[in-house]
């Protein structure tokens, strides 16, 4: 076939793809002539142009501007027309097929230039290309720039040409492209510049694309110059006022708000920005300027669509654009990916954003900041933003083009038809929030919310509501606490239990104090702004219409604590309120399970933010968890074991019966050791069933067994019941994908379970707990496991594999809806094939036939067949060597009839998955007994492979004692006891034994004394490790451990300010002592390090002399207190209630070095030898021996100082005698120390 008769036929397609392919399709000439232009109009100009015309009609007087109106360019001639219509059309339509994904192509190829290269806008630019063949020409159809682009791709070289003698007086600028060529009237010279030179008398700021319209040669240089001082007095003015928006509250409290000060100053200039983005003009939806204390960064003001502001701004809101500025109004704070066909778009700062942190390459055919990145990468580049500390608004497509050409068809007559597919915010991403799978880690994911109400002004009492949320497994949990003073430990406590990834708080409610401590915290919590809380009244209305809207009855414990506590009502109605902006809400309430948070000394061993920091029990020093308790007791193989075990390690029992309980299994394991590791064995083999069994991508709710978030995801189903969102991937086939292989998974974790411990005569000496939690219910078991086999089987049942085998569909005559639609389908298919033997009898050949190679049903015959033998309507649609393929109108109608209906047919899957997760909703308790099972398990295989590790030293069961057995005195016993951490990187790890309150010298108290780096810390913080050990049910590092139960550990190691809080060293320690004396009890363990070495000596000593007595005398709890005062060791010599401990070492009295022997020993420490720890340190050897000539005079001085104190002490109490009997007597008694006073004094 000739050339000219491809194009013939070509020419009657009535196809979308065929308009907008030849739209994008111009001349070679035309496409050089285009590229120029783009060239010269992406020059920066000095001040933005929306702002100057915005200043410039505020400015003039009604004559100007009655004048500038009346120039405005005006269209004349019946072929601009006619081409304006065209474009329109053709980039309404280019906007639809972007949406169904077939005229827009984007390459996404990583990109490591040699050198950093700059864009068109002179911005630095690396990482990622995009590059996009449709790019956003469409947002851009009333632009004077636009209408220009449109004319070059429409029109041919000639054309163009025909009409360059009208554009003489343009400037150079616009010399390219200027649509007065194209009719517009263009006034003379006089006329121009009369108006401009109104204009300047006005001192109002002009830019000539503005008006659009050419500049009179005789006053373009002057002009020229007058911009730019103009431009430079606006830059400065823009630096300044920059520097003040990010001094304000909104800079301090938003991130995105100071990235945007930030981006306006960097970028501001080189792209196009609307007017009400401007820093000068920036306001929030109320209209409050972000210099006034009341001003919302959230949201910002965005002028309606038929307002002057949106007419002048015409490139910033077509009708996609509108669409954007609707939803980023109330979005201002959050980063809008905006889904736009197959891709997710991101503009404005957005962009800037997105592009610093992702590496994206700017769009560089559009004028406004503009990146974007493919459907498939939208939770990478997500993830990757909200772990920066950003939330991510999700805007997706809700209808497909035809459901839009429909929607339209059928709008009455008179309505405005849309000219853009609808979209709506369908996910919102927050650190606290997550649930897609691919962007969580084993660790639970918390939503913290907190809510403050004074009780008391003068004593700083406050009751404090507490709301924690984990959407992945539907967990919430409540509590109330009341809190005396600015240092909230018990707030703090929970935030360092608990360690949630975000925030809530209301503005002005949270105190000073806590809040910079939250900013302070590593890792850092996303600390969220959140306006809309209510009062207590409100509040608790909010909270019954919200459980009332869903049909589910307010649960007990919410009733009951929220009638006890205002603060918590407000909380809860916050995180309701809150999760409703991230569409959450209704899931947690469908699915979710509430509870009250329990700090009770009843049921946990208390473990405050203290200890929990010193100990590292969570985290090292160093911010990992390698080497911390956590990390050294984390042997689990499911998430949810792994989130359970972190939970036990801050929550330890204190009740002996049910830590017995969990010592009893975890030596029924050790015991029977195969079945340990067969048990983990089969884990390790079902995960990797799980993984391979998932098709496509890795499933990680699969393949990590993480059966919480599993049943959470499952159940959270029965809220759709249609299709939202428009996705280019097969969403539904994904969720039918996880149903069934979820069925299979429970299946085999059950089967495990009883291959493992269901033989009978394993389980007749199982203890209690275990064998709970490994029997399955019936007659003769105490097991709480159902057996779900026939419901998994009968779940699975309802759907079947297609034809192909590839995709699942419901079970024939489980969904009319569907059954009716396929075979709707296949009749069509028939219509297909008699059309094609219909076609095959015009032609007069059998040697055709359906191929679905660029279009589908293209019609395939050999190119040797004469054209007049084509149906009337055929259009030719490819070809290959030897054939043409084409297109009759009857085939392309039964395509889109095809197309329509399969669209519906996947539609109907989705109320059928709705009606399957409702199903396995209503035996959610079977599966949640599986899943608290199995993670238990998993803990408890952890803690006897633990137990079982005697590489670095024994470990023992922890034998737990009555107060009875112990004449009612709290006792701890060690016995060659080690640090686990320590004893593990360490080799030649020293053991020592630890006693408190045991023996035959009963002493609740050890005073600890010894060199810097002998190990002091250590032997104080293995203590604390091993009884939290021993309290969550693991065997203990040592040989033999015995104690009773402790209720509160404190703890007071270590030197360190608080420089965000305002706290000195000092300060921070008497704190900390603070809350030891005041909320430790008789069963507490306490350990303090140094106390006092952030004041004087004097100070420091009498201080912890005075801590030390009150410990000993009246708390009477178990305390290791270590210090390098040695005057304590003195005034404590002869108390029986304090005994001394010090760490051994051996010294060189030749060479003045020491050896640290690491041994706990009985006794005091002679000296501190800090002298010696100076030159292992490398102090210089004239300094040492300096140091030590100071030292003794300095201890000789105080000894003096102290004898002289005694010896005024005697001489106090002997006159204070009233007879010579009685001085007789206390001489008698005292002579010890009389001698001695006399002895220092002489």
């Amino acid at each position: 076939m000739d050339k000219k008769s491809k194009q013939n036929l070509s020419s009657q397609r009535g196809d979308r793809q065929s308009s907008i392919l030849s739209f994008f399709s111009p001349k070679p000439g035309v496409k050089k002539e285009a590229s120029n232009f783009l060239q010269n109009t992406s020059t920066p100009v000095p001040k933005n142009k929306s702002s100057r015309l915005d200043d410039a009609l505020i400015s003039e007087d009604k004559d100007i501007e009655k004048k500038l109106l009346n120039s405005e360019l005006n269209f004349s001639g019946k072929k601009l027309e006619s081409i304006e219509r065209n474009s329109s059309r053709s980039l309404r339509d280019l906007e639809m097929l972007s949406a169904d994904g077939n005229a827009t192509t984007c390459e996404t190829t990583p990109c490591k230039p040699k050198n950093l290269k700059t864009d068109n806008f002179g911005v630095e630019t690396t990482g990622r290309r995009i590059r996009k063949i449709c790019d956003s020409d469409e947002e851009l159809n009333s632009d004077s720039e636009v209408l220009s682009r449109r004319i070059k791709r429409r029109f041919n070289d000639d054309e163009l040409e025909d009409n360059n003698n009208e554009r003489s007086g343009l400037p150079d600028s616009q010399m390219d492209g200027d649509i007065s060529s194209y009719g517009y009237d263009i006034k003379d010279d006089e006329v121009l510049e009369a108006e401009m030179a109104a204009r300047i008398e006005e001192r109002i700021p002009l830019d000539f694309a503005d008006l659009g319209r050419s500049l009179p040669k005789s006053r373009r240089k002057e002009m020229e110059m007058k911009f730019q001082e103009e431009g430079d007095s606006a830059i400065n003015a823009d630096e300044e006022l920059g520097k003040e928006l990010l001094g304000t509250a909104a800079a301090q409290s938003s991130l995105l708000f100071r990235d945007y000060v930030e981006a306006m100053l960097q970028i501001g200039r080189n792209f196009s920005f609307p007017s009400w983005v401007q820093l000068r003009n920036i306001r929030d939806s109320k209209g409050t300027r972000p210099l006034d204390p009341c001003y919302d960064p959230s949201t910002i003001w965005v002028p309606s669509s038929n307002s002057r502001e949106a007419k002048e701004e015409r490139m910033h809101f077509t009708p996609a654009m509108e669409q954007y500025w609707e939803l980023k109004k109330e979005h201002f704070d959050k980063l809008l990916f905006f889904k736009m066909g197959k891709f997710y778009e991101l503009f404005y700062i957005d962009a800037y954003i997105c592009q610093k942190h992702c590496d994206l390459r700017w769009t560089s055919s559009d004028s406004k900041p503009h990146v974007g990145f493919p459907e498939t990468a939208l939770h990478a580049y997500a993830n990757k933003l909200v772990e920066l500390g950003y939330r991510v608004v999700v805007v997706e497509q809700m209808e497909t083009p035809k459901e839009l050409e429909e929607r339209n068809r059928s709008a009455s007559r008179g309505v405005k038809k849309d000219k853009a597919i609808k979209r709506s915010v369908n996910e919102v991403f927050t650190n606290g929030t997550l649930v897609r799978p691919d962007m969580l880690s084993d660790m639970a994911s918390i939503l913290m919310t907190l809510y403050f109400s004074k009780k008391d002004s003068e004593d700083l009492a406050y009751e404090i509501g507490v709301v924690c949320v984990d959407i992945t497994t539907g967990k919430a949990e409540l509590i109330n606490i009341e809190e005396k003073g600015d240092q909230f430990l018990q707030v703090r406590t929970i935030v360092c239990q608990v360690q949630p990834k975000e925030i809530a708080y209301l503005p002005g409610n949270m105190p000073l104090s806590i809040l910079r401590y939250l900013s302070s915290i590593v890792p850092s919590i996303q600390l969220t702004n959140f306006r809309d809380f209510v009062d207590s009244v409100l509040a608790i209305n909010d909270i019954l219409e919200t459980f009332e809207k869903l049909n589910v009855p307010v649960p007990e414990v919410v009733s009951r604590l929220c009638n006890e506590s205002k603060s918590l009502c407000c909380a809860l109605s916050g995180t309701f309120r809150y999760l409703t902006t991230i569409l959450l809400c209704d899931r947690l309430i469908t699915t979710g399970t509430f509870t009250e948070y329990d700090l009770s000394v009843s049921k946990h061993l208390i473990v405050n933010v203290g200890a929990i920091k010193d100990l590292e029990l969570l985290q090292s020093q160093h911010g990992d968890e390698k080497n911390s308790l956590f990390g050294f007791l984390k042997h689990t193989i499911t998430p949810g074991g792994t989130r359970l075990l972190k939970r036990w390690i801050t929550y330890p029992l204190v009740n002996t019966d049910r830590i017995n309980e969990r010592l009893d299994s975890v030596k029924w394991l050790m015991d029977n050791s195969e079945k340990l590791y067969e048990f983990r064995d089969e884990l390790r083999a079902i995960e990797r069933s799980a993984s391979s069994a998932s098709r496509g991508s890795k499933r990680k709710y699969l393949q990590h067994l993480d059966f919480e978030r599993l049943i959470n995801r499952i159940t959270s189903g029965v809220l759709q019941n249609k299709r939202g969102a428009v996705y280019f991937s097969n969403v539904v086939q994904r969720r039918f994908d996880e149903f069934v292989n979820s069925m299979n998974l429970f299946d085999s974790i059950l089967q495990c379970i009883i291959r493992v411990f269901g033989d009978e005569s394993l389980r007749k000496d199982m203890p209690k707990l275990l064998a709970a939690l490994t029997g399955v219910k019936d007659e003769s078991s105490e097991g709480f496991l159902e057996n779900i086999f026939a419901t998994t089987e009968r779940l699975r049942s309802l759907v079947t594999l297609d034809s192909n085998g590839k995709d699942w569909i419901p079970v024939p005559g489980n969904c009319k809806e569907y059954d009716d639609l396929l075979e709707s389908i296949n009749e069509t298919k028939l219509c297909f094939d008699e059309e094609l033997k219909r076609i095959s009898k015009q032609m007069n050949t059998t040697a055709i036939s359906f191929v679905n190679n660029k279009y589908r049903y293209e019609v395939e015959c050999p190119e040797s067949i004469p054209k007049s033998r084509f149906p009337d309507s055929a259009e030719i649609t490819s070809s290959k060597k030897g054939y043409v393929r084409f297109h009759t109108e009857e085939i392309k109608q039964l395509v889109y009839d095809l197309e329509y209906k399969e669209e519906q047919l996947q539609k109907s899957l989705f109320p059928y998955l709705h009606l399957m997760c409702k199903e396995f909703h209503s035996e959610l308790s079977s599966f949640m007994g599986i899943s608290d099972s199995i993670s238990q398990l998993d803990v408890l295989s952890s803690l006897a492979l633990v137990s079982l590790d005697t590489s670095d030293g024994p470990f023992c069961r922890p034998i737990f004692l009555s107060k009875e057995e112990t004449n009612g005195l709290p006792m701890l016993e060690l016995k060659e006891s080690r640090h686990p951490i320590v004893a593990k990187l360490k080799a030649n790890y020293i053991p020592n034994d630890i006693l408190l309150n045991g023996g035959s010298s009963p002493a609740p108290c050890s005073l600890v004394t010894g060199p810097n780096m002998g190990g002091k810390s250590t032997i104080l913080r293995q203590t604390c490790i091993s009884v939290i050990m021993a309290q969550i049910g693991c065997y203990v590092p040592a040989y033999e451990c015995r104690l009773t139960a402790v209720d509160k550990i404190f703890t007071r190691i270590g030197a360190y300010d608080l420089i965000i809080e305002g706290k000195s060293t000092f300060l921070v320690e008497l704190e900390e002592t603070a809350d030891i004396l005041n909320h430790s009890s008789e069963d507490s363990l306490v350990i303090i390090d140094e106390l006092g070495r952030g004041t004087s000596t004097f100070d420091g000593t009498a201080i912890s002399i005075a801590t030390l007595e009150y410990i000993s005398r009246v708390i009477k709890c178990r305390c290791l207190f270590s210090t390098h005062l040695h005057l304590l060791c003195d005034e404590f010599s002869n108390d029986t209630k304090v005994l001394p401990f010090h760490m051994d070492l051996k010294l060189n009295n030749e060479t003045k070095s020491i050896t640290f022997l690491y041994k706990f020993i009985s006794g005091i420490c002679p000296k501190s030898y800090g002298m010696n720890v100076a030159q292992l340190a490398g102090i210089p050897k004239e300094v040492v021996e300096n140091s030590v000539a100071l030292a003794k005079d300095v201890e000789s001085s105080t000894l003096l100082l102290r004898n002289i104190s005694e010896t005024k002490k005697l001489l106090i109490d002997i006159l204070s005698q009233d007879d010579f009997s009685k001085i007789q007597e206390f001489f008698r008694n005292n002579n010890k120390s009389i001698l001695n006073c006399l002895k220092s004094l002489s």
